[in-house]
């Protein structure tokens, strides 16, 4: 009788127990549903804020890659390729070299222009500017758009191709400045642009540059 009467208590015991009533189950509605919009409010500007973060990305990938093309062309300014004959004659030296021109075009600002040449074929002499080998290369700011060209004899001048689609990307500063601390010839890049279709989304980039070959 005694063990009957415990199983009775314990039955009695677990059907007192219920879920959750009418109201709490409304309240955590309630709940759920503000969370839900909040977090439908928050997506949008979630995406534009990840969508900017993308671009900004681009946008300093692009600049750099122009910046990268010309601190090749300055590593290698004055390079004259030397050898020594057979009679021990010197062919090939980096005497008369102009090296790295810094200028301007006319309505550009100053120090936005850099005229490179080197020894490109290896053959102990530069190339003549305008010949279908010159190893003069030239970098220039022009008109918001970055600008090269093989075989400059200065910073104007037609035929100079645009490195930046300017319907793309706007370029608003370009600066070349020169260092020399003794015998070793430092040169540092600033390029700064934004996206045309989102003026907003700026991006400057910078590099130092050593070029050994000067004299």
């Amino acid at each position: 009788m005694l063990n009957y009467a415990r199983l009775n208590n314990g039955l009695n015991h677990g059907d007192s127990q219920r879920g959750f009533s009418l109201l709490e189950m409304l309240i955590a509605m309630v709940l759920s549903s503000v969370m839900m919009v909040s977090v439908a409010a928050m997506y949008p500007a979630l995406q534009h804020q990840s969508q900017s973060l993308y671009r900004l990305y681009r946008l300093e990938q692009s600049l750099r890659q122009v910046l990268r093309a010309i601190e090749k062309d300055i590593k290698r300014a004055g390079f004259y390729y030397s050898s020594v004959d057979r009679g021990g004659a010197q062919v090939g030296n980096n005497s008369g070299t102009k090296g790295i021109r810094i200028g301007a075009h006319p309505q550009s600002a100053n120090s936005s222009c850099v005229l490179v040449e080197y020894d490109l074929n290896h053959n102990g002499a530069i190339e003549p500017a305008g010949s279908d080998n010159a190893e003069q290369f030239g970098y220039r700011w022009l008109a918001d758009s970055m600008e090269q060209h093989r075989g400059p004899t200065d910073c104007s001048g037609v035929g100079w191709d645009k490195l930046l689609d300017p319907a793309e990307v706007v370029v608003t500063q370009f600066l070349v400045t020169r260092t020399d601390v003794g015998n070793q010839h430092y040169f540092t890049l600033t390029l700064e642009g934004y996206w045309n279709k989102w003026p907003q989304l700026k991006r400057r980039v910078s590099g130092r540059i050593s070029a050994k070959n000067l004299t």
